[in-house]
């Protein structure tokens, strides 16, 4: 149990690094948390400080569910604890630690990137089949946080057509996270106020 509480501490750890805050500060100088919408995303990244730094967060933020993954991964080998078990507490912690980073009083982003990166590590064809859907919907419609949304609560459907019930918790709780995170941007969609990708104030 010692091992599962060390994989608890690293995952939140690591993702309570914020990408975004840290590329702000030395690509411009600025908090992003006083930028665009005040979200210490990509994709806030992405409207207000360019492409460069947007691409740069979203493979940070990415990494550092990959990172923290296969840490616990390497943990769960040496204490002869169960692999797959120490790596779903990792998925859940790593995101709850980006959006929730204890070094910036709680404020992060909303786990997408994060969450797709610790799923790669976790099983690369789901999470890289939920990417794919999210390229669809984001092409097909022009909002990222549809893509985001629909994207993340797909993979739920799929853990349970596939009967891995681990990975259906941990899912439905990455989706709950993502509805939660989103719940603004949801509303925006439903009243018509939300902006699509590229599309200025």
């Amino acid at each position: 149990m010692i091992s599962y509480l060390i994989i608890i501490l690293v995952s939140y750890f690591i993702g309570s690094i914020s990408t975004s805050y840290i590329i702000a500060k030395k690509m411009m100088g600025v908090d992003i948390r006083t930028q665009g919408s005040g979200n210490a995303g990509s994709t806030n990244v992405l409207r207000t400080l360019g492409k460069k730094a947007g691409i740069l967060t979203f493979v940070g933020d990415l990494l550092k569910g990959v990172i923290a993954v296969l840490i616990a991964k390497v943990i769960a080998t040496i204490a002869h604890t169960d692999v797959a078990t120490a790596s779903y507490i990792a998925v859940v912690f790593v995101v709850i630690g980006h959006n929730w980073p204890i070094y910036l009083g709680f404020r992060g982003g909303k786990g997408v990137a994060t969450s797709l990166g610790a799923m790669i590590a976790v099983n690369p064809v789901i999470a890289l089949s939920c990417f794919a859907f999210f390229i669809l919907i984001v092409y097909v419609t022009k909002y990222v946080s549809l893509g985001s949304v629909l994207s993340i609560c797909m993979s739920p459907i799929i853990m349970f057509f596939i009967g891995n019930y681990k990975g259906l918790a941990v899912a439905l709780f990455l989706s709950a996270s993502v509805i939660f995170k989103h719940r603004e941007n949801i509303k925006r969609l439903l009243n018509g106020t939300e902006r699509k990708i590229g599309e200025k104030k």
